[in-house]
């Protein structure tokens, strides 16, 4: 009984260790950038307005107000963005979406804009409870390490996997 059981308890154990890799970031839309608000803010042409997540540029009358937003500005404006929005909240309390934003560098790198902010100098870091950690971010991105798959299909996902399984093994029982 213990030799038939192993390989389902295998995959259920394995299964969840795969689930980070694909959680660390991913692309949940892509859109135009029409309207910077600022250097943390921008509107799209979808109708969002797009928060990027876990950095603060200072606020209109703040000092680098202008830095930050002409910064912002020659990064997104007018160009497509592709948003890694956050799982945990996807909206701040102001109704705007939470988010990593890239925009495409090469042929086969994504530039990260949040982390370009902090590299240049016109926002800071602050960590707000999401999926995110700014810590851990890379300027540039290889289009391999996001992938184009919603994280909401991760659980369903894996429990049609752990169901094929257990179906596959009962199967195999009863004969």
């Amino acid at each position: 009984m213990k030799i038939k059981v192993f390989p389902f308890l295998f995959l259920i154990v394995l299964m969840p260790c795969f689930v980070p890799f694909v959680l660390a970031g991913e692309i949940d839309a892509t859109t135009v950038v029409d309207w910077v608000i600022d250097g943390d803010t921008f509107d799209t042409t979808s109708g969002d307005r797009v928060r990027l997540a876990d950095i603060d540029a200072p606020e209109y009358g703040e000092p680098g107000y202008y830095d930050a937003k002409n910064f912002l500005i020659s990064l997104v404006y007018g160009k497509t963005v592709h948003l890694d929005i956050d799982d945990v909240y996807e909206t701040d309390k102001y109704g705007r979406l939470v988010c990593v934003v890239y925009v495409k560098s090469s042929s086969t790198h994504y530039k990260n804009i949040n982390k370009a902010l902090l590299v240049e100098g016109v926002a800071v870091i602050k960590n707000y409870h999401n999926e995110f950690d700014p810590y851990t971010w890379n300027l540039y991105v290889h289009k391999d390490e996001i992938p184009e798959f919603p994280s909401f299909l991760i659980l369903p996902l894996f429990m049609t996997t752990t169901l094929l399984a257990l179906i596959v093994y009962r199967r195999k029982q009863i004969r």
